[in-house]
């Protein structure tokens, strides 16, 4: 499974589709509005991580908040 930040995957979890490559899609689309530098890198790094993994890993991802203390 890949490992994300917590800042890729706030990014994943505003931008995520029903599958990784609506998710792909969402991230490419928004990409060239962000006017951060830092923002623009994660949302980069995240698509890098996107591409590399499979449908079946992404379909593994929690999307489910846990808090723990």
């Amino acid at each position: 499974m890949m490992d994300f930040t917590v800042e890729e995957m706030n990014f994943l979890c505003i931008f995520k589709g029903d599958c990784r490559e609506d998710s792909i899609r969402n991230v490419r689309k928004i990409i060239p509005f962000i006017g951060n530098y830092d923002m623009i890198k994660i949302g980069e790094s995240l698509l890098s991580k996107l591409e590399r993994m499979t449908e079946e890993a992404y379909n593994e991802i929690s999307f489910d908040e846990t808090f723990e203390e």
